[in-house]
């Protein structure tokens, strides 16, 4: 089964993807570890993607793209593959589909997971990290057990620049006006699921999979 996840950050959706590449027996491919992969590695896609990174410039889309469909027809996710970060543009999502296409491959499924932007700045303004070891918690979901102190190293747990709330609110705002035109081609293809990902991990694991139940794996 080819399918996509899309979700505002904070929504759980790594946390999903991870389960539903267990659960349907497919890779996960997530474009920023796709990315990391190859300029680690110095293949000829990472090295360009690596020149662009150094002059702090975006990564272009033709090089994202040429990544990810080298991953997606590639013989590991033949029998399917869970997206998770591509594609995010109306272009990357033509070159998906026309790829797919020519390999008698479509995507089944689009799982949009949703959640109040106040559950979702929550999430991601409760978090904290270790200034000692890096560990890291939650205000809500994985406490300290001395409030402020590292169970691990005692030292003190700080929030991260990207955890604030001004930051948060500006990433929400810019998924939702990057994801709006995607839904909307997902949404006329017929193959757009919204699936609440507020509620907790397990049941929303099995909301999605009862989303996917109808549709073959193969």
């Amino acid at each position: 089964m080819h399918l996509l996840l899309i979700g505002p950050p904070g929504v759980g959706k790594g946390t999903q993807a991870a389960r539903l590449r267990q659960a349907l027996g497919v890779p996960h491919l997530s474009t920023g570890d796709l990315l990391r992969r190859h300029v680690a590695e110095g293949t000829p896609l990472g090295a360009a993607a690596a020149a662009h990174m150094r002059r702090g410039d975006l990564v272009p889309d033709g090089l994202v793209t040429a990544m990810a469909l080298d991953r997606i027809l590639g013989p590991s996710s033949a029998s399917g593959v869970v997206l998770d970060g591509f594609p995010r543009t109306l272009a990357q999502a033509e070159a998906l589909d026309t790829a797919l296409t020519g390999h008698g491959r479509r995507l089944e499924a689009v799982l949009h997971l949703t959640a109040p932007e106040q559950t979702l700045l929550r999430r991601l303004t409760g978090r904290r990290t270790c200034a000692g070891c890096g560990e890291s918690y939650h205000l809500d979901t994985r406490k300290p057990r001395t409030p402020g102190r590292c169970d691990t190293c005692g030292q003190r747990l700080v929030q991260r620049g990207d955890d604030t709330e001004e930051t948060a609110r500006a990433r929400l705002a810019v998924h939702a006006e990057q994801s709006r035109p995607l839904l909307a081609r997902y949404r006329l293809a017929g193959v757009l699921h919204e699936v609440d990902g507020s509620a907790d991990a397990d049941d929303v694991t099995r909301r999605l999979l009862a989303v996917l139940a109808p549709h073959p794996v193969r």
